[in-house]
């Protein structure tokens, strides 16, 4: 694994360990699910909440039966980048997951992701103004300044897959 790849796959560890405490654990999908609604503002019992809710569940359900060998109900930082590198949990788990919630940051309900729905996304998981314009540049691969499901499905299966 190269030391871009252990950088990237730590810092996704890190976001899925919310509490800090070095595994993960259903407590900590559970809080990222919500924190991700709250940001984008679904509500408990809208349909969007209840689809990341779901697709929540079925992340960790994955994580836990697919790596947690010992059954100990916690996935280690291991057992996480040997659950992202399956393609099928990235085609029917991870890449699924991200799209709920990019969907339900659809405020307008286009079907599309403005730049500013964009933004008041990603800066309320606290990233900078500039990194998360760069971001959309580059997964606005069309140039239209519109995110599309497919242009974002690409980029989240790009940024899991091992390279």
């Amino acid at each position: 694994m190269t030391r871009t790849e252990r950088d990237r796959f730590q810092a996704m560890f890190k976001k899925c360990d919310v509490d800090g405490d070095g595994v993960i654990e259903q407590v900590d999908i559970d809080q990222l699910v919500q924190k991700a609604l709250a940001r984008v503002g679904a509500f408990p019992g809208t349909a969007n909440w209840r689809r990341v809710t779901d697709l929540g569940n079925r992340m960790w359900h994955a994580l836990q039966s697919a790596t947690d060998a010992d059954g100990d109900g916690k996935v280690t930082a291991r057992e996480f980048v040997t659950a992202y590198r399956r393609p099928d949990f990235l085609d029917q788990v991870a890449i699924p997951f991200e799209l709920a919630v990019l969907e339900a940051s659809d405020t307008d309900n286009d079907g599309q992701i403005s730049l500013a729905e964009w933004l008041t996304w990603q800066e309320a998981k606290g990233l900078s103004q500039p990194d998360a314009l760069r971001e959309f540049q580059q997964i606005d691969t069309d140039g239209d300044g519109f995110l599309t499901r497919e242009e974002y499905a690409q980029h989240v299966k790009q940024s899991y897959a091992a390279q």
